[in-house]
């Protein structure tokens, strides 16, 4: 605990310090969460239709999907 400081404090300083959370979700962390390839992966979003968004071009170019549209195609499969 930091000297000078109660426990609510020092709470306090770690919650306004917490990572936010990001809006977009990488193909890898989807690949973890639903426990299939890359390639099923890929295949579920564009039968989805969830938007894909691309950061730089070609083989190298970053792919990220919408945090929102993935989680409610979650509820959606649930139901």
């Amino acid at each position: 605990m930091v000297a000078g400081r109660t426990h609510g404090e020092a709470m306090k300083t770690i919650e306004l310090h917490a990572p936010a959370v990001s809006p977009y979700v990488s193909p890898k962390e989807l690949q973890e969460r639903w426990r299939c390839s890359r390639s099923s992966v890929d295949r579920i979003v564009r039968r989805a239709g969830l938007t894909r968004l691309c950061l730089g071009e070609g083989r190298n170019g970053i792919v990220r999907y919408n945090r929102k549209e993935v989680e409610e195609f979650e509820i959606k499969r649930q139901a």
